[in-house]
C-alpha cells in the first residue's frame, strides 16, 4: 500500500507508514518507489521514464547509497549521455523516476548484474533510441579470482555489440609499439605471412582484419607503467598489416572500468578467451596455448593441471575437444615439472640479433659463429675453421645455438653428442669447437618480434 503526496506540485510516490522530503528537479513529474524500503539497504535500481519522448525512453542506473530522503547523497543519475542530461537539467515536466529495487551494500553485486539483465534488451545500445544508456553497464562480478561463464557472455555480448570498438583506425606502427602481453605460446609466422599477403591483395586495406584487443589502464599487473595501456590477444593481424606497411587498424578499448580489481590471471584468461573468429582466415589455438594458460593458472592459484577446477578453466578459455585437451594437460605437468613459468613465450632471434652476438662475442682468439638447430649442419662449422686458417689461424670456435621450438631444443640435446663425436673423429683434436645454447623463452610481456616484421 502506498499514498502519494505532493511537494512543490510534483508527486512523490512512496510506500505507506514512510515519509518523504525529498525535493524532485523541474523536469521530474513524480518519483515512484515501487517496492518496500528495508531499513537496511545501502544501494537501489532506478529507472527514469521519458513520457515526452516518442518511444518512452528510459534510463536506467544503479546507486551504492540510500535514497536523498533516507540520508544519502543527493543523486540524479551518472549518465555521460549529454542529451539526457540536458533533459534533466532542464525546465521542461517529462521524467518519471522509478524506484525498482533496494539492497544491501554487500549485495551490490546483485543489482549490477539485474542492471546488466534489464539493459541487454536494447540492441546496439549506444545509437538505440528506446534508451538513454549508453552502455550495458558494469560486468557481473566473478565469485573469485577466476574467469566463469556469467562474465564471459557479459564480455563477449558487449563487445560484440560495438560500444568499445574505435571510431577511427588508430596508427599501426604506434600499436606495434605498445605494451604487449604475448597470450599465446608462440607466434604463427606462416599465419603472418597469410595475412600480409590479404592485406597487399586489398590494397593495405585493413578493414577485414580483427581490430586490435587492448586492455585499458591495466600496465602495471604485467610490470609496465602505472595506468598504461596493454595490446593482448592476437597479434597476427598487427603484425602482418606492419609488413604490409598499413598505416592504421581498427581496435577495441576494454575500458579499466571493467577490468579494474582484476588479477593478472584472470586478464590472461579473458584475453586467451578471445580467440573465436568467424572469418576464412583464422587463427586456431594449438595445444601448446592451452598448456601455457595451465601453468600459469599453477603459478597463480596452485591448481593442478587435472584437477576439475583446471579443466573447467581450460573449458571455458578455449573450449578444446578431448585429445587436444588431454595434450594440453599433459604438457602442462611436464612443464611445471621442469619449473617453467606460464608467462613465458618462446623466442625468436632476428637477422640482426644473430650477427650482434657473433661480433660482440668473437676476439682474436675464439671464431664465434651462430646456427639453428633446426637446420644443423656441421659442414658449416668447418667452413668456418678453414677459412679462418687462411687469416688468424684460430684453434677455438663456439657455435650458440637457438631453436625455432621446444621440439628441435629438445632434439638437439641428443643431437649435440653426436656431433661432437663426430667432429672430433674429422679434426682430431686439432681444434676447441664448443656449443652454447641461447636463450629459448622469455617474459611474455617483453616486445620481441622476428624477422619477418622488418621493413
Amino acid at each position: 500500500m502506498s499514498i502519494t503526496k505532493n511537494t512543490s506540485n510534483h508527486n512523490v510516490v512512496v510506500p505507506s507508514g514512510r515519509s518523504s522530503s525529498a525535493h524532485l528537479p523541474p523536469s521530474i513529474i513524480e518519483k515512484k518507489i515501487l517496492v518496500d524500503i528495508p531499513d537496511d539497504y545501502g544501494c537501489y535500481l532506478y529507472r527514469f521514464i521519458d513520457t515526452l519522448h516518442l518511444l518512452q525512453a528510459s534510463y536506467i542506473g544503479i546507486k551504492k547509497d540510500k535514497l536523498p530522503e533516507h540520508g544519502g547523497e543527493v543523486y540524479w543519475s551518472s549518465s555521460t549521455n549529454e542529451e539526457f542530461i540536458k533533459l534533466v537539467q532542464g525546465d521542461e515536466k517529462r521524467f518519471i523516476l522509478e524506484i525498482l529495487d533496494f539492497r544491501k551494500k554487500e549485495d551490490y553485486d546483485y543489482l549490477q548484474l539485474k542492471e546488466y539483465t534489464m539493459l541487454k534488451e536494447y540492441p546496439k545500445i549506444k545509437t538505440n533510441k528506446a534508451i538513454y544508456n549508453l552502455s550495458y553497464g558494469i560486468p557481473p562480478v566473478s565469485q573469485n579470482s577466476l574467469l566463469d561463464e556469467r562474465f564471459l557472455k557479459w564480455y563477449h555480448f558487449t563487445k560484440d555489440s560495438g560500444i568499445w570498438h574505435s571510431k577511427k583506425d588508430e596508427s599501426v606502427l604506434t600499436l606495434h609499439n605498445m605494451n604487449t602481453v604475448q597470450i599465446r605460446d608462440k607466434d604463427s609466422d606462416a599465419f603472418v605471412q597469410e595475412l600480409t599477403a590479404e592485406i597487399k591483395k586489398n590494397g593495405g586495406n585493413t578493414s577485414n582484419m580483427n581490430p586490435v584487443l587492448i586492455f585499458e589502464g591495466v600496465g602495471e599487473l604485467f610490470g609496465f607503467a602505472k595506468g598504461s595501456d596493454v595490446v593482448v590477444g592476437t597479434r597476427h593481424g598487427l603484425r602482418a598489416a606492419k609488413r604490409a606497411k598499413s598505416l592504421g587498424m581498427k581496435t577495441i578499448r576494454v575500458p579499466y572500468e571493467v577490468l579494474k580489481d582484476k588479477t593478472q590471471h584472470f586478464l590472461r584468461a579473458l584475453a586467451s578467451n578471445d580467440n573465436y573468429d568467424s572469418s576464412e582466415l583464422k587463427y586456431v589455438p594449438p595445444m601448446e596455448d592451452g598448456a601455457k594458460f595451465l601453468v600459469d593458472l599453477y603459478k597463480a592459484e596452485g591448481f593442478e593441471p587435472r584437477s576439475d577446477i583446471a579443466k573447467q578453466q581450460l573449458d571455458i578459455t578455449y573450449g578444446f575437444k578431448t585429445k587436444k585437451k588431454a595434450d594440453a594437460i599433459s604438457r602442462a605437468e611436464t612443464d611445471i615439472k621442469m619449473q617453467k613459468n606460464g608467462n613465458t613465450k618462446w623466442k625468436y632471434y632476428s637477422k640482426k640479433e644473430l650477427e650482434d652476438i657473433e661480433k660482440t662475442n668473437t676476439t682474436d682468439e675464439v671464431i664465434v659463429m651462430t646456427m639453428t638447430s633446426g637446420f644443423f649442419d656441421i659442414w658449416k662449422i668447418f667452413s668456418k675453421l678453414y677459412d679462418d686458417d687462411k687469416l688468424k689461424k684460430r684453434k677455438e670456435l663456439i657455435c650458440f645455438m637457438h631453436h625455432p621450438d621446444d621440439r628441435k631444443e629438445t632434439e638437439w640435446q641428443i643431437r649435440q653428442v653426436e656431433a661432437m663425436n663426430f667432429i672430433k673423429y674429422i679434426h682430431g683434436g686439432k681444434f676447441t669447437i664448443k656449443f652454447k645454447q641461447l636463450q629459448s623463452t622469455i617474459l611474455d610481456t617483453e616486445n620481441d618480434y622476428s624477422e619477418l616484421d622488418k621493413d
